[in-house]
């Protein structure tokens, strides 16, 4: 028996052994295999329980029937490979062997399932659902024209396919505060809404925000889990308040952007006009235009500092504008708005860092293209998954 048979003959047992289906005697065979090829290392790699989620990824990327009868025909040159491989049933008893064998072979074996539909990823677009305190939901995205929604108890907002405005009875006492509903923006979505008291906020993908049918008599608060941008009406009596997780903001009336997403590390507020006081609960600041306050969720701290607020607010004008930004951080954005899943060939690859500048809506490729000719990295796409690879020199 040669040895890439031997190879071979090894994966085949170590998919058996996998699916519990390898005999005694095949047992033995296999133990004497291994000790006759030294392939011990890699066949313990291959069946470690942590790597299971490699495998099933592994799964989902190539037609397994393919790929094992590109094995075979390699192993057995002019023996004729049967139509279907995966004898045992298990397409994850078939990367065994296709893994191993190209480990061993020191080639690539994996066939890409051409049959299968490459989806198209698409830049986002205006999606909302809109949920009223008594989980009646409307499905704000893909309208063409104007509609009233009636909402109960009086209230009615008009929604224009990109844009959701809330008119009548904004200043009912009997309501004042308490009936609070909520507008949620999915992944490769974005929305505008006008608030009961004229306040203008542009919603950014995969964002959350609660507010009142009926802004109170002396404040009208807020409780955003995302990022938006704020166009806030002026109203000396009632100030305007924005709560996250962590911190709260508080104005009169101005313009200001707040990234608050749950799963990064930081809250930053970045104000374009007016004045704004931010504050953690214990320590308070007060910002002028062009600075920024940022809220680390590591160290609890609250610090201050001046940046180009068009860095910040220009998603809103169908931009991304990076400088200096770290390639995990671009991906973060990224696929929010495209709604993709990004993976990493390594944690190196996250540091890597690019500036420019690139169109909001335009197309995917060309987006991720541009940073590849900044950066030493490249993308591999597989429908909406994403993986990061760095090259290498």
């Amino acid at each position: 028996m040669s040895e890439l048979a031997k190879e071979y003959k090894i994966a085949q047992f170590l998919a058996k052994k996998m699916t519990g289906e390898l005999s005694p005697e095949e047992e033995q065979e296999l133990v004497k295999l291994k000790k006759e090829s030294g392939s011990a290392i890699v066949d313990e790699q291959i069946l470690n329980p942590a790597n299971k989620r490699e495998r099933d990824e592994l799964i989902s990327q190539f037609d397994t029937n393919s790929s094992l009868q590109k094995v075979v025909k390699r192993i057995h040159p002019k023996k004729q490979p049967p139509r279907n491989l995966v004898w045992w049933g298990s397409a994850a008893a078939a990367v065994i062997i296709i893994v191993f064998t190209t480990l061993i072979l020191q080639e690539p074996i994996l066939v890409v399932d051409e049959s299968l539909p490459m989806a198209e990823v698409q830049a986002g677009s205006p999606k909302a659902i809109l949920i009223t305190p008594e989980g009646k939901q409307f499905n704000l995205s893909g309208q063409d024209s104007s509609k009233t929604l009636q909402l109960g108890n009086g209230f009615t907002a008009i929604n224009k396919g990109n844009i959701v405005e809330y008119t009548g009875n904004s200043d009912s006492l009997s309501f004042q505060g308490t009936q609070k509903h909520v507008i949620q923006i999915p992944k490769g979505g974005e929305y505008e809404l006008i608030l009961p008291d004229g306040t203008h906020v542009w919603i950014n993908s995969d964002t959350k925000l609660t507010f009142p049918v009926a802004f109170d008599s002396n404040k009208r608060e807020v409780t955003l889990a995302g990022e938006a941008y704020f166009d806030v009406t002026k109203d000396p009596k009632r100030p305007f308040m924005v709560k996250t997780a962590n911190i709260e903001i508080k104005v009169l009336g101005t313009q200001f952007n707040v990234q608050a997403y749950p799963d990064d590390n930081k809250i930053e507020t970045t104000l374009c006009e007016g004045s704004v006081n931010v504050t953690d609960g214990e320590l308070g600041v007060t910002l002028t235009p062009s600075q920024q306050a940022v809220y680390s969720k590591v160290t609890q701290a609250l610090t201050t500092r001046k940046v180009d607020v068009r860095l910040y607010t220009a998603w809103k004008e169908g931009l991304f504008v990076f400088e200096n930004k770290p390639l995990e951080e671009i991906m973060n954005t990224l696929s929010r708005w495209y709604n993709i899943n990004v993976f990493y060939s390594n944690q190196a690859v996250k540091s890597y860092h690019f500036t420019g500048d690139l169109e909001r809506y335009g197309d995917f490729r060309k987006t991720l293209n541009m940073i590849e000719k900044s950066t030493v990295i490249r993308f591999v796409i597989n429908g909406n998954n994403i993986m990061v690879e760095e090259i290498p020199n």
